[in-house]
C-alpha cells in the first residue's frame, strides 16, 4: 500500500512539474515542425541517396524558418547496420554571412535511432547562409569515417 502511495505522489509531483516547466520546444519558440511539415514551410531532407551517405548510417529530417527568423534543423539518426562494430553519426555544418561556422554532431549505436537536436532540433541564427549534412560511422562516441560528400539542406 505504501509503495502505491509513493508512486502516486511521485506521478502527481512529476505531472505538476511538467505543467509548470517551460516548453521542451522552447528552442524553437514553441513551434513543433513535426506538426507543420506537410502544410507548413518545413522541407524534408534525407542524407541517403546522395554523396553524404555512408553504409551504416541513416539520417533524415526537416529544415525551415521559424517565426523569429532563425532556421531550424531537426531529424532522426539511426545505425542502419547492426553487428558491424560501428555506430552511426551525422555532422550538421552551418556557414554564416560573416564567414563563421558551426558544427553539430549526433552519434548513436541504436537501430531504433536518436533524435537530432535537443528539445526538437537545432536552431541557427538568421544570418546562416548554408547548412549541409554528412553521415559517418565510428566507435567510442567519435566519428572515425565520414561520407565522401555533403548534402546541402539549406537553402534549397
Amino acid at each position: 500500500m505504501r509503495k502505491h502511495l509513493v508512486l502516486a505522489a511521485t506521478a502527481a509531483a512529476l505531472g505538476a512539474g511538467l505543467l509548470a516547466a517551460p516548453s521542451a520546444q522552447a528552442g524553437t519558440d514553441g513551434m513543433n515542425p513535426h506538426t507543420t511539415v506537410l502544410g507548413g514551410p518545413f522541407l524534408g531532407w534525407n542524407a541517403n541517396h546522395h554523396a553524404s551517405n555512408i553504409k551504416g548510417a541513416s539520417a533524415t529530417g526537416h529544415e525551415g524558418p521559424l517565426d523569429n527568423g532563425r532556421v531550424m534543423v531537426d531529424g532522426w539518426l539511426r545505425d542502419s547496420v547492426k553487428g558491424d562494430g560501428h555506430a552511426a553519426c551525422v555532422q550538421i555544418h552551418a556557414k554564416y554571412a560573416d564567414g563563421g561556422t558551426r558544427d553539430e554532431w549526433v552519434y548513436t549505436s541504436s537501430a531504433d535511432g536518436k533524435s537530432i537536436g535537443p528539445g526538437g532540433g537545432y536552431t541557427f541564427a538568421s544570418s546562416v547562409r548554408t547548412i549541409w549534412v554528412r553521415e559517418g560511422i565510428g566507435n567510442g562516441g567519435h566519428c572515425t569515417r565520414m561520407a565522401g560528400g555533403v548534402y546541402t539542406i539549406y537553402p534549397r
